[in-house]
């Protein structure tokens, strides 16, 4: 909960597993209705880049998928919970693609070392 949108679509990125999702190619709009922003995810060479923009900006291509949805709905998504109560447009299996890609941190990565 105390991270930004910003942190959250960040800490997804750096655990993308780029040589297994390089071939693929996929675009994922979220646009937050009570934070007033849409956050462009972009799935391209092995990399998840994203930008911000606000609500009524209107995107220079289209998405693969775009979801409208709150801050707490989007939390409910990243946990597991589904599109469920989520207006979407478009393939909702680009965000099964994207999650494919996301490993799971290692556990026992040291932060500090002695």
């Amino acid at each position: 909960m105390a991270l930004t949108t910003d942190m959250l679509i960040d800490s997804i990125a750096v655990r993308i597993d780029g040589p297994r999702a390089w071939n693929d190619s996929l675009t994922v709009d979220l646009a937050l209705t009570d934070e007033g922003n849409r956050h462009r995810l972009v799935l391209r060479n092995g990399a998840l880049t994203h930008r911000a923009a606000a609500l009524g900006t209107t995107p220079r291509s289209p998405a693969d998928l775009t979801l409208t949805l709150t801050r707490p709905q989007l939390l409910g998504a990243l946990a597991g919970q589904g599109l469920e109560g989520i207006d979407h447009e478009g393939d909702p299996a680009a965000l099964a693609r994207l999650f494919s890609y996301v490993t799971e941190p290692d556990k026992s990565f040291a932060v500090v070392t002695p």
